[in-house]
C-alpha cells in the first residue's frame, strides 16, 4: 500500500503542471487585466499612458513565455505568487478563507449523508411505495433545481414571508456558535440537498442489487435482527460504489460553494475566486484552482484508500 500511496502522490506534481499551463493559457484571453482594474473605475477612468505604466511594473508586458517561466519558477518553490489587486501574498489572502469554504463543505457532507442513507435504505426497503414515489420524485427535483436559484428563492422567501434573513456579517464559529450556525445553514442545506438526491438515488439502487444476493437471503432465513441484515450484510457492500461517488459529488461541493459563497456573502474560497476573476488577477486565480485541485486529489485518494476499510478483499498493487 505505501507504494501505490507514494506514486498517487507523485502523480499529483505532472498533473498540477498541466491544470496551470492550461489554465496560464486560457487566462491570457479574457480581456483586461488586473493593471486596468486597479486604476480604472467608471468615475475616473486612468490614463492610458498610467495603466501601461503599472503593466510594465507588474510584468505584464514581458512576452508571453517569459512570464510563463517565471510563473512555473516561482510554483517550483512553492511560491504562490503576490497578489496586486488585493496587495498581498496569494497564500496569505487565501488562509483566512478556507476556514470558511472548509466548515460548508463540512455541514453540507454531513446534511447529505443524514438525508441520503435512511432515504436510499428505506426507499429500497419499501419499493414501489408511497414513500419511495416521494424519494424519487424530490431527489430528480433536487437534481434539476441549480444552486443558485434555490439559494435566492429562500432568500426572498425568507425576508418577504417570514421577515428573516441570515446574519449580514460572517462571524467565527468558535466566536459565537449559534450566529455563525445560522449564517451557515442555509448554504448548507441546499449543498446537502442537491448532493443527497443523487447519493440516496445510487444507495437505493445498490441496496436493491444487494438485497437479493443469496448471502442476505441467508442472513435473513438464519433469523437474524433486521438492522443486523440491513446495516452489516447489506448496507456495507452497498456503500462501496457510494463512496466513489462522493469522491466525485465532493467536487461539485466545491463548485456549489462558489456559487452559494456569492449568493449568500460568505467570505470562503468561492467567493474570493469570484473576486480574483473580476479584477482579472491571474495570480491569484491560478494560485486558488492550483490548491483546490492538490485538495481534490488527496481528496480522491483518501476515498480510494477507504475501499480498504469497507471491502478487506481490496488490494493496491
Amino acid at each position: 500500500m505505501q507504494g501505490y500511496i507514494i506514486r498517487r502522490l507523485l502523480l499529483i506534481i505532472p498533473t498540477l503542471f498541466l491544470l496551470g499551463t492550461i489554465l496560464f493559457m486560457m487566462l491570457q484571453f479574457i480581456p483586461g487585466d488586473v493593471a486596468s482594474t486597479l486604476l480604472a473605475s467608471e468615475e475616473n477612468a486612468a490614463s492610458p499612458e498610467a495603466i501601461e505604466k503599472l503593466r510594465g511594473e507588474l510584468g505584464l508586458k514581458d512576452p508571453l513565455y517569459v512570464q510563463y517561466v517565471r510563473w512555473l519558477a516561482k510554483m517550483a518553490q512553492g511560491d504562490l505568487g503576490y497578489s496586486p489587486y488585493f496587495n498581498q501574498s496569494v497564500w496569505d489572502a487565501i488562509k483566512p478563507k478556507i476556514d470558511v469554504t472548509v466548515t460548508l463543505a463540512i455541514l453540507g457532507v454531513v446534511v447529505a449523508i443524514a438525508i441520503s442513507i435512511p432515504a436510499g435504505i428505506f426507499s429500497a426497503l419499501f419499493r414501489g411505495s408511497v414513500f419511495d414515489q416521494a424519494v424519487r420524485a424530490v431527489s430528480a427535483i433536487g437534481m434539476a433545481v441549480p444552486a443558485f436559484w434555490l439559494g435566492i428563492i429562500i432568500l426572498l422567501v425568507l425576508a418577504r414571508y417570514v421577515g428573516w434573513a441570515p446574519p449580514a456579517q460572517h462571524v467565527d464559529i468558535w466566536e459565537d456558535p449559534v450566529k455563525s450556525l445560522l449564517r451557515y445553514m442555509f448554504p448548507a442545506l441546499i449543498l446537502g440537498f442537491r448532493s443527497a438526491a443523487v447519493i440516496s438515488r445510487m444507495i437505493r439502487s445498490m441496496m436493491l442489487e444487494v438485497l437479493s444476493e443469496d448471502y442476505v437471503r441467508t442472513a435473513w432465513s438464519k433469523g437474524l435482527l433486521p438492522r443486523v441484515v440491513i446495516v452489516r450484510h447489506a448496507l456495507r457492500n452497498a456503500l462501496l460504489p457510494v463512496v466513489t461517488m462522493l469522491g466525485m459529488l465532493f467536487a461539485s461541493l466545491i463548485d456549489g460553494a462558489v456559487v452559494l459563497e456569492t449568493v449568500f456573502n460568505l467570505p470562503g474560497v468561492g467567493l474570493h475566486l469570484v473576486e480574483s476573476v473580476r479584477g482579472r488577477d491571474a495570480t491569484m486565480v491560478l494560485g486558488m484552482v492550483l490548491l483546490i485541485g492538490v485538495f481534490m486529489m488527496l481528496w480522491i485518494l483518501l476515498i480510494d484508500l477507504s475501499y480498504k476499510v469497507l471491502d478487506p478483499r481490496v488490494t493496491y498493487e
